[in-house]
């Protein structure tokens, strides 16, 4: 452990975890709303490409090009994809929780509203796509950086959001601390556990609701050059591995998807298969993020 944002904490030594109605598997779907700059935004240290990270051709102090495919590919998402990915979540039953970023906050109210239709719980997520948190931004600036973008939620939604995750889930070393400040109760950033845990922020409170990098579709497909019929494969594994140590102790599985990747007519029947074998199964509990980080201060105060 090099650092204090929480104490480490082998699985196999915790208390017993139980979701409601004894489900072996809480599963939650984070879906992205959120704008793709066509300039990189000012103050942002280097390019980031479409796939996350650093681009590979306009790096440092390059002359940076508009991006009109990027910005395309993920507009695409929010005109067309979204709504295949809600119609196959509807038809599962399962409530999305949407990150929405501000420049999507401010500027799709449509997207809101189909958010709103089905009961959504809206979190935060920077403040678009290519305006990542970085080190090189001081304290008062990423302070400035994660109020702007609870606002913007807050102010398209009516309601402030608990929930955090960053675009390509970046944070420094002040981001729990911040978070935490700004009465957000969860973050979705660290990867590296099958439960929610409590991290120790110096003032207020902190969950960890964490994704996953090989359940980011992003990461999977983009990243990692996944094929669509791996990808399938790999989530169902993943989810069925999950259910059987869930037998023993409660697992989490939080998918994050992104409209214009998974909301392709090509890859969407693939969402659809996996969510169909996931409902198939007893012992399931569909939830939002703010639904699962509630049951687990439940369970925490319980004993």
């Amino acid at each position: 452990m090099d650092h204090s944002f929480y104490p480490w904490s082998p699985v196999v030594s915790r208390p017993v975890l139980r979701w409601p109605d004894g489900a072996r598997v809480a599963l939650a779907v984070i879906v992205n709303l959120e704008h793709w700059d066509w300039d990189v935004p000012k103050g942002t240290p280097v390019a980031v490409s479409p796939m996350g990270g650093p681009d590979p051709i306009w790096t440092g102090n390059a002359v940076q090009l508009p991006d009109i495919g990027g910005y395309g590919n993920h507009e695409y998402g929010n005109r067309v994809g979204i709504f295949r990915i809600l119609e196959v979540l509807d038809r599962h039953g399962i409530t999305p929780t949407l990150a929405l970023d501000k420049a999507a906050a401010d500027n799709y109210p449509f997207l809101v509203a189909e958010g709103q239709k089905r009961g959504a719980e809206f979190i935060a997520h920077g403040l678009s796509r290519r305006y990542l948190i970085h080190k090189g931004m001081s304290e008062d600036e990423e302070r400035q950086y994660i109020r702007s973008s609870i606002d913007a939620v807050q102010a398209a939604t009516g309601t402030r959001p608990a929930g955090w995750v960053g675009p390509d889930f970046q944070e420094t070393m002040s981001t729990p601390d911040l978070l935490a400040a700004e009465g957000i109760r969860y973050v979705c950033d660290w990867g590296n556990d099958e439960q929610p845990y409590r991290m120790t922020p110096k003032t207020g409170q902190l969950l960890s609701v964490g994704v996953n990098g090989y359940l980011d579709d992003n990461f999977i497909h983009m990243r990692g050059r996944r094929t669509i019929n791996e990808v399938s494969q790999l989530w169902r594994d993943w989810f069925d591995g999950l259910y059987a140590d869930g037998a023993t102790t409660g697992r989490m599985m939080v998918l994050h998807l992104h409209p214009w990747i998974m909301g392709q007519p090509w890859r969407i029947k693939y969402l659809d298969e996996v969510l169909a074998h996931i409902s198939a199964r007893q012992g399931v509990w569909k939830a939002t993020c703010g639904q699962l980080a509630d049951w687990f201060e439940a369970q925490e105060q319980q004993g």
